[in-house]
């Protein structure tokens, strides 16, 4: 458990009752699946920001029936549901993703569907009238088809597109399976974790469904997110190694003394990251070491600057386990990341900013 003033301490679930939830900012009881990882099932997302994995779909009365283990059997207002994958994100090609995406983030007055057809994936707009496990009956150009969902990658529904509900004050709960439900965080227990969710009202997460419980969701970006401003690499000998997100420099997962790590940036020295924060953030926070595919062999210094100043310095070598980053940003305007080289040049040196976020 990491506490609001950076603290960290082991804790018994029989223990959680005791500790108020505005102290902690994470709970972590297992490592969740890494967000790509599924590959049975289908995955709900909704506006609020929810990602649900559950293997039952039924549309009726204007709401999708799931079943995931964080939420047991639930209903979701269809208005709420922003996109259902029938296919992992990760698995089509990058092109048809951002349409999904850039579907998902616009206010269509219709629904769209994104099926295969002569090998290429095309998207249909209209309106869906049913939908199971097997099929989704979609209205497009005044003709009703049924198509199977082994030819459909996913369903952008036009009721969720229009704007999540506030972030800010929300935390998420993450699974096991890597699902994700999201609400204002009320309490927690050995037996669960309760939250207000803005699609669901009141949910008891169980608590031997829960990996993490993430406090600080609302109130923080991933660094990974961003479009950097400036990007500055070069190796000892000149050779660039381009940064990465979400995977280590090598396009392996971030992963760090045996511990895998979902959301990140993979860099190699020497490089540097500039972001401009315009002062909206107060906490810059994650992980920093050496990625374990750099074969026990490197080490480095990572050094974070706001402004020109600097903020932060620590060296690392391989093997020494990621260590917790935490570093005041407040009224920084642009923030500098940089990893440089040690004293072995940048032999091995895949380095990694794990967990990196921006909170406000």
């Amino acid at each position: 458990m990491r506490l609001r003033d950076g603290s960290e301490r082991a804790i018994e679930p029989a223990e959680l009752a005791t500790v108020p939830v505005a102290q902690v900012e994470e709970l972590r009881l297992a490592e969740p699946m890494a967000s790509d990882r599924w590959r049975l099932g289908f995955l709900v997302r909704t506006a609020a920001g929810d990602e649900l994995r559950t293997e039952q779909l039924r549309l009726r009365d204007e709401k999708l029936s799931v079943d995931t283990p964080l939420t047991g059997l639930a209903q979701l207002p269809l208005n709420a549901v922003s996109v259902v994958w029938f296919v992992p994100p990760a698995t089509l090609p990058e092109g048809a993703r951002r349409e999904v995406e850039a579907a998902a983030a616009s206010r269509a007055r219709q629904d769209t569907l994104f099926i295969r057809k002569a090998g290429e994936w095309v998207r249909l707009e209209g309106v869906v009238k049913s939908l199971d496990e097997r099929s989704v009956v979609f209205s497009w150009q005044e003709t009703e088809r049924e198509v199977p969902l082994a030819l459909a990658a996913a369903l952008v529904l036009a009721g969720g597109q229009a704007g999540s509900s506030a972030r800010e004050g929300l935390a998420a709960v993450i699974g096991s399976d890597g699902s994700r439900v999201v609400g204002a965080l009320r309490g927690w227990s050995a037996e669960s974790v309760v939250l207000m969710s803005p699609a669901l009202g009141e949910v008891k997460v169980p608590l031997e469904s829960v990996a993490v419980v993430d406090a600080l969701w609302g109130w923080s970006v991933w660094v990974s997110a961003l479009e950097p401003a400036a990007v500055k690499e070069a190796g000892w000998f000149g050779t660039a190694f381009p940064w990465r997100r979400d995977v280590s420099v090598s396009g392996k997962p971030l992963t760090m003394q045996g511990r895998m790590f979902s959301r990140g940036i993979g860099v190699h020295s020497r490089s540097l990251l500039a972001y401009m924060l315009e002062g909206k953030y107060s906490l810059l926070t994650g992980r920093i070491g050496l990625d374990d595919a750099g074969g026990g062999l490197g080490d480095a210094e990572f050094i974070v600057r706001g402004d020109g100043k600097e903020l932060m310095r620590e060296a690392t070598k391989a093997g020494d386990a990621p260590r917790l980053l935490r570093v005041d940003v407040r009224g920084v305007k642009r923030l500098e990341l940089l990893v440089d080289f040690g004293r072995n040049e940048d032999t091995g040196d895949q380095a990694d900013w794990a967990e990196l976020r921006l909170v406000k």
